[in-house]
């Protein structure tokens, strides 16, 4: 059975029109991304549309990950860090006396995911849809700060569109810090925090105002590379096979 298209999936749930996936379409093949986050960037739907219309369309529980707790270090055992990244997927649950595996997901409607999954835990994949943020969030509080995964350099940060870190797992900071490259800051807590207006705030509220942040970076970086293959500095297709890489 091949994967269903989430455009696909939008239109039939009404959640976007023809016109808007063209649109969404058309920018995903100037800029390359995930239709998903391209729909949510250009403001057509909210990642909450788009885990309820998955959820309906494809007849599988929706999860409020903000609402979980905690995770059992067994179960996050089955998928491995790096695996669980790249799929945007956090194993949640074992049933079924070990079996069954219970995996929130940002695309459930993904074959070969599911695939991988079921491969590498072992067990029966029962899909739960969530949102990538909202999963990018639960990484931060499921994994961050677990010492089980300090040594494989795993951590979770997140970066501008210049690449730099602006939040980042205090596992990744030097074991023995000096006061010239040990910002006061993070002293203080857990993270370690680059930048104005972030102090004081919740993970939740960070990450809220960094993805506000980065969708103005992203615009401003498309208008100046728009700009530039217009005036033939490179082509389009050079700067698409480059970011692939």
């Amino acid at each position: 059975m091949a994967s269903i298209r989430l455009g696909d999936l939008l239109i039939k749930a009404k959640v976007i029109t023809d016109s808007q996936l063209k649109s969404a379409l058309s920018e995903q093949a100037k800029w390359g991304g995930r239709l998903g986050e391209i729909l949510v960037r250009m403001n057509i739907v909210t990642e909450d549309m788009l885990v309820k219309a998955l959820s309906k369309q494809l007849n599988l529980p929706a999860v409020n990950l903000d609402s979980i707790a905690s995770i059992a270090p067994h179960v996050k055992a089955k998928v491995s860090i790096d695996i669980a990244r790249d799929l945007v997927a956090l194993p949640l649950q074992l049933r079924d006396e070990g079996k069954t595996l219970v995996v929130a997901m940002a695309e459930p409607q993904n074959v070969k995911q599911l695939d991988t999954l079921r491969a590498l835990s072992r067990c029966r994949i029962m899909p739960q849809v969530a949102g990538r943020q909202a999963i990018a969030r639960a990484f931060t509080r499921f994994y961050d700060q677990d010492a089980e995964i300090s040594d494989a350099d795993a951590s979770f940060k997140m970066v501008d569109a210049q690449g730099h870190t602006v939040i980042k797992a205090e596992a990744q900071a030097p074991k023995k810090p000096t006061t010239q490259n040990l910002p006061a800051a993070s002293r203080n807590g857990p993270l370690e925090i680059s930048g104005s207006g972030l102090a004081g705030k919740t993970p939740i509220e960070m990450l809220n105002a960094i993805e506000a942040a980065q969708r103005k970076e992203v615009a401003a970086l498309k208008a100046m590379v728009e700009m530039l293959i217009e005036k033939g500095v490179f082509t389009r297709e050079e700067y698409l096979a480059k970011v692939k890489r």
